[in-house]
């Protein structure tokens, strides 16, 4: 269920996260021309967003399925 949120959630933020970082640092991405800041700001945002999904699933989704899980009395 892990990966079936991370990937979701990847999926949903990355391309806006990316999208909003290099507008911001659009100054820095043009002035350099071998596109080395470009992998290196898009592994930092990369790595940032995977971080926060698995905390907001660590936090938010696995205690709510737990929770749902209890509930369910299986015979």
């Amino acid at each position: 269920m892990a990966i079936l949120f991370i990937g979701f959630w990847l999926g949903l933020t990355i391309p806006t996260s990316l999208s909003v970082v290099f507008w911001v640092l659009e100054p820095i991405v043009n002035q350099d021309t071998t596109g080395v800041s470009m992998i290196i700001i898009t592994l930092l945002v990369g790595f940032i967003d995977v971080y926060i999904g698995i905390k907001i699933f660590e936090m938010k989704v696995q205690p709510f399925l737990e929770k749902r899980k209890k509930k369910k009395h299986f015979p």
